[in-house]
């Protein structure tokens, strides 16, 4: 079948414009193709009941003539949809696939006999009434009940003089496929139209759904890709060379500025050493510190995501635990929340009693990704809530299958709700007293490193403060390469 298909492929045109029209077409053909050929079926085979229900009357006609017929030749005739021989006696043995019947028409008895090629399907529609039916409408009943078997039949009826009559209708009662056979071989046919066209549509949308992966351009798109993918790939490719070509000669530059910098702030550093008033050298102090740091941090926004570092499988619950308590230990009120604790009372032996025991689900936050660059990113976060509300509280949990959710709350003023997009900004700050200072690029930096695991940063007025939540990707957000992942550090 995957050849079948390739072959399909590689012998449409390689433009999409040309292609869709032509499986939009070919599916649209089929599709009527198959709803023609069960619906001329079905309407047959109806077609072929209704004549047999209204043919009662010439079979009774069909009968009585031949009872009054005394010539002992063989006699051939039609009537209606009937084909009729009279002999004086059974022509031939009848099939073993026979079905011997009385009819009583109108006070006369009549042996017969339906003969089949094969075992018939519905031999209950071949049987009387209960109740009692003039001639017509039992002959009428019977032929249809005969083509209600939907194969080849022959009616035997054995006169009372010793002749016999043998009835056929080859367009009543012939071989063809029953209704319900006929539905199931159109969907049987439906479902396979669709294996195949299934797959090509989605060998035609592949390309574009590998284009719109997150991570970098995709080098290969198939060699059934089609000519607009091919020319989507490489304006790809060529903007994120001319971006990446931008980035670093941005880098560059600031990096030269942050170098050439250093100079004239260390000349200002020297000659603030020769302020006597100290509290104007603090002022030019700070002011320096505050020109270095701005550099700094920009040349360290640009450059982020360049930054070496290997690619760990490790537990984001350990992290955050290791960094909430470096804060603790200087004296920072931040807590952290487990994702789950479960206490579990232990069972008594004769090497310890009964105690309580706590086990915590950090398993369920494993994750790929750069721990270093994350520590960062959340340090960036706890300084800030610390800056604006004084403590923080760090949460972490599974938010689906493939993503975590971190969220720290701090208990500050939050931010008006028309500036929350700004956040994210370099150089915006929020409330910040005069008394602390900072260049706002923390956040800017946390959503670099975050975005670069795979996520995102949202913000959310609470009551009091503000919550900052960072999703981030299990598999680290990267594309996939061929650098081995590390176990836990």
């Amino acid at each position: 079948m995957t050849t079948i298909l390739y072959r399909l492929l590689h012998s449409l045109p390689t433009s999409l414009s040309q292609r869709l029209p032509i499986l939009v077409v070919t599916a649209y053909l089929f599709g009527a193709v198959v709803t023609a050929w069960a619906v001329q079926s079905l309407y047959q085979r109806s077609n072929a009941l209704a004549v047999a229900e209204t043919s009662g009357e010439i079979l009774h006609q069909i009968i009585r003539r031949g009872t009054l017929l005394e010539e002992p030749d063989v006699i051939d005739y039609h009537a209606g949809p009937f084909e009729v021989r009279q002999t004086e006696g059974l022509p031939r043995a009848l099939s073993a696939q026979s079905i011997p019947l009385i009819l009583e028409l109108d006070g006369d008895r009549y042996r017969a006999a339906i003969s089949f090629p094969a075992r018939p399907q519905l031999p209950e529609a071949l049987r009387a009434s209960l109740i009692e039916q003039s001639a017509t409408v039992r002959l009428s009943e019977l032929a249809r009940g005969i083509a209600r078997q939907d194969q080849l039949a022959q009616l035997t009826v054995f006169l009372p003089s010793g002749e016999v009559l043998s009835i056929t209708a080859p367009s009543v009662w012939r071989d063809r496929l029953g209704q319900t056979r006929s539905v199931l071989i159109g969907l049987a046919i439906f479902t396979i139209g669709l294996s195949v066209i299934i797959p090509l549509s989605t060998n035609l949308a592949g390309p574009f759904q590998r284009l719109a992966e997150r991570g970098r351009t995709p080098e290969n798109l198939g060699e059934l890709a089609s000519t607009e993918a091919l020319l989507i790939a490489d304006r790809m490719r060529r903007l994120n060379e001319r971006f990446q070509h931008e980035q670093d000669r941005k880098t560059r530059g600031l990096a030269a500025i942050s170098h050439d910098l250093r100079t004239p702030v260390t000349r200002m550093r020297l000659r603030t050493e020769l302020l006597e008033d100290d509290a104007l050298r603090g002022r030019f102090e700070a002011d320096l510190d505050e020109i270095t740091n701005i550099v700094d941090g920009a040349l360290d926004l640009l450059s982020i995501r360049e930054l070496p570092e290997e690619t760990y499988r490790f537990s984001l619950v350990a992290l955050l635990e290791s960094l909430v308590s470096d804060y603790r230990d200087v004296g920072k009120r931040v807590n952290f929340v487990n994702p789950e604790e479960i206490d579990l009372n232990s069972a008594s032996s004769i090497f310890a009693t009964s105690g309580q025991v706590v086990v915590k689900g950090g398993a369920e936050c494993i994750m790929e990704g750069q721990p270093d660059k994350l520590r960062r990113a959340f340090s960036n976060l706890i300084d800030n809530a610390l800056k604006y509300g004084d403590r923080a509280c760090v949460e972490v949990r599974p938010k689906s299958k493939n993503t975590l959710e971190v969220s720290i709350h701090d208990f500050g003023p939050g931010i008006e709700p028309d500036q929350i997009e700004r956040m994210l900004l370099p150089f915006v700050r929020g409330h910040v007293p005069q008394t602390k200072r900072g260049i706002g690029l923390g956040l800017s930096i946390a959503s670099e490193i975050v975005e670069l695991h795979g996520g995102s940063l949202s913000f959310a007025n609470a009551d009091p403060g503000l919550i900052v939540t960072a999703t981030v990707s299990r598999d680290g957000g990267a594309p996939a390469s061929n650098t081995p992942v590390r176990s836990d550090r």
